[in-house]
């Protein structure tokens, strides 16, 4: 998410809407905002672009010259399991070239003002259903933490994305349960009783895109799973947004977890550890993982930090009033 916090100016160009015309411009824009440290494919904009959790009314574009110079895409609350008032700035993006002339402002009103209009009091950076980014990038330059600082957002806990080098070889942990790679439904059903709610949700649309689904079975049970993604799969996985940042054909896991009597068996380990061989299998080279703050327990394995977030959020009211 990139802005700037010096004084505006009138912003050029008319507030509107974004439709699916908008697309590629809003991914060019991204990346020449973003691009060095969080490369979007294209295939990872379309699936975030995408999803059934964009809404087009909640999405906002200013041009100058007739290019696109800026965008926001809101999310507000819309599913049983989402938190009653809390809505997301899923992106906020401003071309280098117009920082510092309001763009940012603007469309930070817009959003914020329609999605107090659906009930939401609480606005949080990322983090959301179908989600870019888990808050703001550590990397973002210091001109955006001040602008949301002026807009009455506080940080919060820190997320990462982990990357783990299979060129050495996967990682061995002891595990006595049965890997298996070919009963979707046993998975998602599985998921839908240990997790119910959003990863529940996630993991039945990734089967219905022929993603593959991984799971532990222990005594007959499914104990365990995890989602696995490649290049070629049909969509691309949470885990593989910013996989252009990487040479070659990283693959990716997660979500996944463990159910919660099964915890405490070496089971978490032994998901990741299968999956990372699975993956090593079939010729990947980089696996990553992504939205973790466990980066010590999948450090164990090898994991190292490769892109951090900082958790974000303020009152809608507050951040909306404070500083236009």
């Amino acid at each position: 998410m990139s802005t700037h916090s010096a004084a505006p100016s009138a912003p050029a160009g008319a507030l509107r809407t974004l439709g699916p015309d908008d697309a590629s411009a809003v991914a060019d824009l991204w990346n020449a905002t973003f691009g060095d440290t969080h490369p979007l494919r294209a295939k990872a904009f379309a699936t975030w672009w995408g999803s059934e959790h964009t809404d087009a009314d909640l999405t906002f574009g200013l041009s100058r010259g007739g290019r696109l110079v800026g965008a926001l895409l809101a999310r507000a609350p819309r599913r049983a399991w989402s938190t009653p008032g809390v809505g997301h700035v899923s992106l906020l993006a401003v071309a280098p070239e117009a920082q510092g002339a309001g763009v940012g402002a603007e469309l930070w009103r817009a959003g914020v003002t329609a999605l107090r209009e659906r009930g939401v009091r609480v606005v949080r950076l990322g983090a959301d259903p179908g989600h870019l980014l888990p808050g703001v990038p550590v990397l973002a330059p210091a001109a955006a933490w001040r602008f949301f600082r002026a807009r009455g957002l506080t940080f919060g806990p820190v997320e990462c994305d982990l990357h783990l080098d299979l060129r050495p070889g996967p990682p061995t942990t002891p595990c006595d349960a049965r890997l298996f790679d070919d009963d979707p439904e046993a998975v998602v059903a599985f998921v839908a009783h240990a997790f119910p709610g959003r990863w529940a949700e996630e993991v039945a649309a990734f089967a219905a895109h022929g993603c593959t689904l991984l799971g532990l079975e222990r005594a007959g049970a499914v104990v365990a799973f995890a989602a696995a993604f490649g290049p070629d799969d049909a969509i691309s996985g949470p885990s593989l947004t910013w996989s252009a940042a990487l040479a070659g054909r990283p693959a990716g896991l997660g979500p996944l977890g463990v159910e919660v009597t099964q915890r405490g068996l070496g089971l978490g380990l032994g998901i990741v550890a299968a999956g990372a061989r699975w993956h090593h299998a079939r010729g990947a080279e980089d696996l990553l993982i992504d939205w973790t703050t466990l980066a010590p327990f999948y450090g164990r394995l090898g994991a190292r930090v490769w892109r951090a977030y900082q958790r974000s959020e303020g009152v809608v009211d507050a951040a909306e009033l404070a500083n236009p």
